[in-house]
């Protein structure tokens, strides 16, 4: 069969899209937090970094305002990936470790150990209903409570006036990494170039926590010189624990990049890792997590296999009844989402309210999977679980349905 050639014009037709979506991916990646931290910069942004190390801590605060106390170190790592980095917030971050190469380069300043502060601080800017801006700025701006002595914290009378912490009294710790004044006097540097040295624009705060870690000839590719920097940065041993455990995991990739301007909710972690819980109680919901969750991967499979035979999905209990979700029934009984009927009744599966189980479904295998710390199950966490509930074939009423026991 004869081919037809293409006319100049279809050619150009094929040509221009590919065009504009070369140019959309490259613009996209210009904007994004994940570009690369290579550009150079221009010299009167490269910062200085004194050849003696701050004596005065960055932050005070024995209790870092990022941290949900509920959740402790263990939950905070846990939440990670599900918490999120704004894409402001990561490109703060690997912009200080750009700079830093260039103003101290055996320093080796890693971005992901600023972003360990950064989370620990502010939760990258969003502590107190905060939420960075296009432009990196935590809006409407994080101060940290007075610090007079009293709840934990160091006793420092105002130095700055109440320019940068709204108190002439006594000092503040200010910004997405929590700087005192005082030694924000001393570090703050101006990394975005607008002219301003802003102890609440996270470029400007990040580069300044890379040049307070840097100062004195540290070298963080050493674990010791990193955890005498953060040590520095903030007096607790705790801390540079903490600091050191998020570097780590967000160096191994656990992390995700979240939209600007979207404040962070209270930090949800399991019960498992729920401070305000014994430890009794954690052990407790430790193990009913991981029973769920294997009951939840055979229910996987059992629906797979009985798709590949050409079933409907569902499940065989004894005297003819069916049960999803780690249910059982006997006597010709039905049970979903974990709950049990036998004599021909069935059982519906108790609803998470405020993250507790209501009466008579706290020992259900679902239970520790619906329960949250915070408020209820979230629309993917609705979604998961109704997806596990009902099997593939049935009638999609059954799913609006368990979706509409959630709130959806």
């Amino acid at each position: 069969m004869a081919t037809r050639s293409l006319s100049r014009w279809h050619k150009a037709s094929a040509i221009v899209p590919m065009a504009l979506l070369v140019v959309a991916w490259s613009v996209a990646l210009t904007n994004s937090g994940l570009a690369t931290a290579d550009d150079r910069a221009a010299s009167g942004e490269i910062p200085d970094v004194p050849s003696t190390p701050f004596e005065q801590p960055a932050s005070v605060q024995e209790s870092p305002a990022g941290i949900d106390p509920r959740a402790g170190a263990d939950g905070t790592v846990s939440t990670l990936s599900t918490n999120g980095i704004p894409a402001s917030a990561l490109g703060a971050y690997r912009r200080a470790e750009s700079l830093l190469g260039q103003a101290a380069e055996s320093c080796n300043l890693p971005w992901h150990l600023v972003a360990a502060i950064g989370r620990v601080e502010s939760n990258h800017g969003r502590f107190g209903g905060n939420a960075l801006d296009a432009d990196g700025t935590a809006q409407p701006g994080i101060y940290g409570i007075a610090l007079d002595g009293t709840n934990g914290t160091a006793r420092i009378m105002d130095t700055d006036n109440g320019a940068l912490d709204n108190d002439r009294v006594y000092d503040r710790a200010v910004g997405p990494m929590q700087f005192i004044p005082g030694t924000w006097a001393a570090v703050g540097t101006d990394a975005d170039g607008d002219g301003e040295k802003n102890p609440q624009n996270i470029y400007d705060a990040a580069t300044s926590a890379g040049i307070y870690l840097c100062s004195g000839g540290a070298d963080l590719s050493e674990a010791s010189d990193v955890a005498a920097s953060v040590k520095r940065y903030n007096r607790s041993d705790s801390y540079v624990d903490l600091v050191m455990r998020i570097s780590q995991a967000y160096a191994d990739g656990d992390f995700s990049q979240a939209p600007n301007g979207t404040p962070s909710g209270t930090v949800i972690t399991g019960r498992s890792f729920d401070q305000s819980l014994s430890p009794a109680q954690r052990e407790r919901a430790a193990a009913d997590q991981r029973r769920a969750e294997r009951e939840a991967r055979e229910a996987q499979r059992e629906r797979e296999e009985a798709r590949d035979r050409g079933g409907n999905g569902g499940t065989g209990s004894t005297g003819g009844g069916t049960s999803t979700g780690g249910g059982t029934s006997s006597g010709g009984g039905s049970s979903s989402g974990g709950g049990s009927s036998s004599g021909g009744g069935s059982s519906s599966p108790p609803r998470t309210v405020g993250g507790a189980i209501s009466e008579g479904g706290s020992g259900t295998p679902l239970a520790p999977v619906t329960d949250t710390v915070g408020g209820l199950l979230t629309l993917v966490e609705a979604n998961a679980t109704c997806l596990l509930r009902v099997p593939l074939g049935i009638p999609q009423s059954a799913f609006r349905a368990c979706m509409a026991e959630f709130g959806y």
